[in-house]
Parts: C-alpha cells; sequence; structure tokens
C-alpha cells in the first residue's frame, strides 16, 4: 500500500464514531409493573422516549419515537421495576411515519388539600401496596409535601390540646 492511499483511508476509530440509526428495535413495555416514574425518560440520552400531557388533561404519557432510537439500552437499564425491555424488529414490522408511539398512559393525581398535580395513579398504588406490605401504616400519599407537612402540625396541634 502507498503511503497516499494509507492517508486517504479511514481510521478504525473513525469508522466507529460515524453514526448509525438502530431504529430497527422497539420497546415493550409491561404496563401491569410499569408506575410512570419517568426514569426511562429522563434518561434517554436521544430523546426517543418523552414526557407528555395530553392536550390540557390531567393525562400523564410516556411517548416513544421509533425513529430516532439508537437502541443504546440506557432506559431498559434505568427502570427501576424492570418493566421496559428492548427488542429487535424485522424490517416490515417497523414503525411506520414520524408520529410517537405511547407506551405509558396514566391519570396524574392531585394534592386532596391544594389540587397541585403529584404523580400518575400507577405510582401511588404500587407504593400503597409496598406499604402496606410492611405493616398498617396511613402515608398520606395524596397529600403535596406542604400539605402534608401542615397536616402533621394540626395532628399535633390537637394531640397538646387533649393534653
Amino acid at each position: 500500500m502507498q503511503s497516499s492511499e494509507y492517508k486517504n483511508r479511514m481510521s478504525r476509530r473513525e469508522f466507529l464514531r460515524i453514526p448509525r440509526p438502530k431504529n430497527d428495535v422497539t420497546l415493550i413495555l409491561d404496563k401491569e409493573k410499569c408506575t410512570g416514574c419517568g426514569l426511562c425518560a429522563i434518561d434517554c440520552p436521544t430523546k426517543a422516549l418523552t414526557l407528555s400531557q395530553k392536550g390540557g388533561t390531567d393525562t400523564y404519557r410516556i411517548l416513544f419515537r421509533q425513529e430516532i432510537c439508537e437502541g443504546c439500552g440506557v432506559c431498559e437499564k434505568s427502570c427501576p421495576e424492570g418493566c421496559l425491555q428492548m427488542i429487535n424488529q424485522e424490517p416490515e414490522q417497523k414503525m411506520t411515519g414520524k408520529d410517537a408511539k405511547v407506551i405509558f398512559d396514566d391519570k396524574i393525581s392531585k394534592c386532596m388539600e391544594c389540587g397541585i398535580p403529584l404523580y400518575p395513579q400507577a405510582m401511588i398504588k404500587k407504593l400503597e401496596s409496598k406499604v402496606f406490605m410492611v405493616k398498617k401504616y396511613a402515608w398520606p400519599f395524596h397529600l403535596c409535601p406542604s400539605c402534608r407537612m401542615k397536616s402533621q402540625f394540626k395532628d399535633e396541634m390537637i394531640e397538646k390540646m387533649r393534653a
């Protein structure tokens, strides 16, 4: 090989840096396990997974855009519930168009006192089931942190007045 040919060749390092579309993968979500925490979307480096609110309603969504997914698997690893699975697709099974696919859809619960949005209802159900498995404890999941503190002070004041 002559030196001019060698200089014009691409190095292995340069070749590996070339971005390659890997949109031959898709995500499968186990909706029974998912709490809608959104860590998969937060950690996604390409933003193929995003969080969304359905047009002015109290509906919370996680959207998947297959055309920008690189198949890195970060979302799968960041899911605390282990409910995301990345699978390879055959070319004829690929999603068509540029629309995002809704992979999670749930209502947002609101604080019972002040009405601010809290978290998906699936998350509350999961937390309540874990807490009540351990012991009976009345943790106010339907209150925001501010209202939770106010309710604790109210309870303490009532106890002091009774004493």
